[in-house]
């Protein structure tokens, strides 16, 4: 064969394999990238599988709160997980009461339960005063809504519903009996004071940080009777002013760790939701000394002065 030939087909065969070398490289890039974005799809679908026990905690405005009996319908384009962060509810458990299988579809007008906080099971030795007492609740309140009958007798493992509406006068019955050696009784109405008394003691304040929430009235009828302080968890909690403390406990659930310290002519403060105590229900103390250190748990603590039982405007009087 002649050697010009043979060069001109050479050059053509060269060609052809570059060509198909190139498309060989293309192809085998292309379906590299499909397969990272097939990788990363992948990922994202067990990513949600992961977060079965949180809900999105920064979409507050959508929460929207559990209806009594607990029993929902679900709503068009729904899912678990649009419906925990909803209802502020935590996904695995709407799985699990409802016995959803995977991939949990849901369906327009399914019907779903979640399970309500408000519920409490009686125990043994329960009665009305002592569960309106834990739950800082009405005790007239809690008759009305599970619609009980006189003589309102409580069964062992029975669920009832606990009102959201709280009753603060609930921690005079902590005072009567732990500051001023009195049998408890409800106290109805009281008087709350916005004005400032002559003659104070100079108190300080019991901690540095931020006021959440003010004293005085809120909502329909309602009264805040001291002021929520956020500061940082472990931060110290000081007593406002020299006394002796009358009481530590965490017998008021809404309370937590609550601290009852009296001070000289009908003056009294109280710190609840703190965290671990610093002192001892007796002791005396001085102004100014650690009584206790902030929450773990909760980012604020609740701070209250009163004068004669009554609730007195805090901000008023701290220096």
């Amino acid at each position: 064969m002649n050697l010009c030939i043979i060069l001109v087909i050479f050059k053509i065969l060269k060609g052809i394999f570059l060509k198909h070398i190139s498309v060989l490289v293309f192809l085998i890039f292309l379906l590299g990238c499909q397969t990272s974005n097939l990788v990363e799809n992948v990922k994202q679908d067990f990513a949600i599988e992961k977060k079965v026990t949180v809900f999105d905690k920064s979409n507050t405005k959508s929460n929207s709160k559990i209806p009594l009996n607990g029993m929902i319908f679900v709503k068009k384009d729904e899912t678990i997980y649009s419906i925990a962060n909803k209802y502020k509810v935590v996904p695995k458990e709407i799985i699990e009461d409802n016995n959803l299988k995977k991939p949990y579809n849901l369906k327009p007008n399914q019907i779903l339960f979640l399970r309500n906080k408000n519920f409490y099971v009686v125990r043994s030795g329960d009665n009305l005063d002592i569960i309106s007492l834990k739950f800082a609740v009405n005790k007239l309140d809690i008759i009305n809504l599970n619609k009980l009958s006189k003589p309102y007798k409580l069964k062992v493992g029975n669920k009832i519903l606990i009102p959201e509406k709280k009753d603060y006068s609930v921690v005079d019955l902590i005072i009567d009996r732990k500051v001023y050696n009195k049998e408890p009784k409800v106290i109805k109405n009281y008087k709350s004071s916005n004005t400032k008394l002559l003659n104070s003691p100079k108190f300080i304040w019991p901690s540095k940080g931020q006021i959440i929430k003010d004293f005085g009235v809120f909502g329909k009828g309602q009264h805040y009777d001291g002021i929520d302080i956020k500061i940082p968890t472990n931060s110290p909690i000081y007593s406002v002013y020299e006394g002796t403390v009358a009481f530590t406990g965490s017998e008021i659930k809404k309370f937590g760790n609550l601290i009852l310290i009296k001070h000289k002519n009908g003056w009294l403060s109280a710190y609840s939701n703190v965290g671990r105590f610093n002192v001892k229900q007796g002791a005396v103390i001085k102004k100014g000394q650690i009584i206790a250190y902030s929450s773990k748990n909760i980012e604020y603590f609740h701070f209250q002065l009163r004068h004669n039982r009554n609730p007195v405007n805090p901000i008023r009087y701290l220096n």
